[in-house]
């Protein structure tokens, strides 16, 4: 069996460094430059196809913007399981802040230069202290203008696709998350009580012993 683990929005692998899962075959998908228009679909089953193919049970699991990537690479592919972390798994659970930017054309504000500059002031609320800044700013800052642009407009318009349901779904969600807020997500697995958005880091500990227990 193999994990692939698919980090969120702006993020890279590091941010699930703190889980351990070394027992397993762990493999990374990491972000890559979007097409020019390129429909999210399209874009996860391209990214799908950068690691090799292999006869193993695959389970994937998605923080945030990687869980949504999850679903759409099992709508087409042998997926036995996927494990969202901070994630989402319809339109209604996206918030309104989310929603509006493809219309309102936010996203050309969405720039690293903006999100690096200004998590001073959202930061704390969003469950960041002093080392987990320096990572996200060493994070976002390795990800293009356009990729961040592309990923925040895929997001806002985004609708499930149907995974099959031979695909368990197993979902864990922090009650303090500011991005996808809690209040808005149906029916949690495991639910990290305080837990920020990057609970993933805070709280690895027990989101590791709770995979571990349900793959």
């Amino acid at each position: 069996m193999r994990l692939i683990l698919i980090p969120g929005l702006g993020y890279d692998d590091r941010i699930f460094h703190n889980l351990n899962l070394t027992e397993y075959t762990i493999e990374y998908l990491n972000w890559i430059e979007p097409l020019k228009n390129e429909h999210i679909h399209d874009y996860s089953q391209r990214l799908f196809a950068t690691i090799p193919k292999t006869s193993e049970k695959t389970i994937l699991i998605g923080h945030s913007l990687g869980g949504v990537v999850s679903q759409e690479i099992a709508s087409t592919q042998s997926i036995e399981k996927i494990i969202l972390i901070s994630s989402i798994i319809s339109r209604k659970e996206i918030p309104l802040s989310f929603k509006i930017a493809k219309p309102l054309r936010l996203d050309l504000f969405f720039t690293k230069g903006i999100c690096t500059k200004s998590i001073k002031f959202w930061g704390k609320s969003h469950g960041f202290n002093a080392e987990t800044t320096q990572l996200f700013k060493s994070m976002i800052g390795k990800q293009t203008n356009s990729y961040l642009q592309w990923a925040l407009r895929a997001l806002s318009s985004w609708s499930a696709p149907k995974v099959p349901a031979t695909t368990k779904i197993i979902r864990i969600h922090g009650t303090n998350d500011k991005t996808l807020p809690y209040k808005l997500v149906s029916k949690p697995d495991f639910i990290i009580e305080k837990g920020s958005h990057i609970c993933v880091i805070n709280e690895a500990e027990k989101i590791a012993e709770f995979i571990k227990n349900n793959i």
